[in-house]
């Protein structure tokens, strides 16, 4: 007897065991489908679980949210109900129906693609096969409203079109500006010439004068539309972006702009081989060196031209012993057509420094000036030591050296 008592206890306590044991699992299943849900209605898409019949196992409230869908409809449990709610509202129902009666027919391939609606909104939707180890048991399809970003899409598009218009119409005028502009400018300094030649001994000194005035004027004009053509390109006609020997050009634009004997330009240090468009990276130097030999007012005028490497970029500078240029003036030179010597003083069309500043700008960096009235300037500018988005091979075929 007391043999089968043993036995009933263990028997007993063996079904006490596996009562907690399968209590467990039963708490562990909950925890699992209590964070199963709070993940679905923590995500910000909607999301819908379906089972291998399309019938409707799971769904989260953006799901409902997203596709306007009441509640008295999804309690109905009528998925074909469900289903046609859901179609009504887009542009192509019968795109969005084909496509999943084509998953329902390859249910291990999953899905992408867009929805458009009827009221102008736009999803993303993806979906793909549910599984268990290999078994498929279902889908899950989850929407996103991108509504706001297709918008942003069309109104960037619009606007680079209307940018490219507009570029368009800046080549149009900047024809009109080289051309039927120039044209007049060029006859009257034709017809100048010939009244100088031709009447010259029935021309007074005071009238000699007034021809030489004018042809400054015209030759000023021209300057003038040939520095707004220059400007008005920056940006539009690009260049390929090449290394340039700086060590070989800027001396070849120092010569080509022929100093005068009183002014001695020097190069302190050895110049980088920098990564730019090779004519807009020439036509800083030039202009910024043709500044500094035109307003020097020194017997003996001394120009300087530098570079070191600063946290990433190149820093140019174009020191002179120059007039110098008062502080309140240092932003004011940069702006386009503005200038600080009388038009009878010195030629300037305005235009020189306001080219530098956009084109450093579009090399990734910047330009500015320091000075003290008396003791001369010195301009600095700076450009990336690597510019964005270069290609290697770009370089292999169009290294300048």
């Amino acid at each position: 007897m007391i043999e089968n008592s043993n036995t009933s206890m263990d028997s007993y306590d063996s079904l006490v065991r596996e009562i907690a044991k399968h209590k467990k699992t039963e708490e562990k299943l909950s925890e699992l489908l209590s964070l199963h849900k709070a993940i679905l209605e923590a995500t910000a898409d909607g999301i819908l679980v379906i089972d291998t019949e399309g019938g409707v196992v799971s769904h989260n409230r953006k799901f409902l949210e997203l596709w306007h869908i009441p509640e008295a409809l999804v309690e109905e449990g009528d998925d074909e109900k469900l289903l046609s709610y859901v179609l009504d509202q887009l542009s192509d129902p019968e795109g969005f129906r084909s496509e999943v009666k084509r998953l329902y027919a390859h249910p291990e391939e999953s899905s992408y693609g867009t929805l458009k609606f009827k009221d102008g909104r736009v999803f993303e939707r993806f979906s793909q096969p549910q599984k268990i180890g290999e078994r498929i048991i279902g889908r899950v399809w989850s929407f996103r409203d991108v509504t706001e970003r297709e918008i942003s899409e069309r109104k960037k598009v619009e606007l680079i079109k209307e940018a490219e218009n507009i570029n368009h119409e800046l080549e149009d005028f900047a024809y009109i500006v080289s051309h039927d502009l120039k044209a007049p400018l060029r006859g009257i300094n034709t017809l100048v010439e010939w009244i100088t030649t031709d009447y010259a001994d029935k021309l007074d000194q005071e009238g000699k004068e007034q021809l030489d005035l004018l042809t400054n004027r015209v030759s000023r004009m021209h300057n003038l539309i040939d520095g707004i053509l220059q400007y008005s390109r920056i940006g539009r006609m690009k260049e390929a972006i090449v290394r340039v020997d700086l060590n070989k050009h800027v001396p070849e634009i120092i010569d080509m702009l022929a100093p005068p004997e009183n002014v001695t330009i020097t190069i302190e240090n050895k110049l980088p081989t920098v990564e730019c468009e090779q004519t807009r990276i020439c036509q800083v130097f030039q202009n910024l060196l043709s500044n500094a030999i035109k307003y020097m007012d020194k017997p003996e005028g001394l120009i300087k031209v530098g570079c070191i490497e600063e946290n990433g970029y190149w820093k140019f500078s174009v020191a002179d012993n120059g007039p110098g240029i008062e502080e309140k003036y240092f932003d004011k030179i940069f702006q386009i057509f503005q200038t600080l010597s009388t038009r009878n003083d010195i030629e300037s069309t305005g235009i020189g420094l306001s080219v530098i500043k956009k084109s450093a700008e579009l090399f990734g960096g910047k330009i500015w000036v320091e000075s003290e009235i008396g003791q001369g300037s010195t301009f600095y500018f700076t450009l990336p030591v690597r510019m964005e988005k270069i290609q290697n091979e770009q370089f292999q075929t169009n290294s300048i050296d």
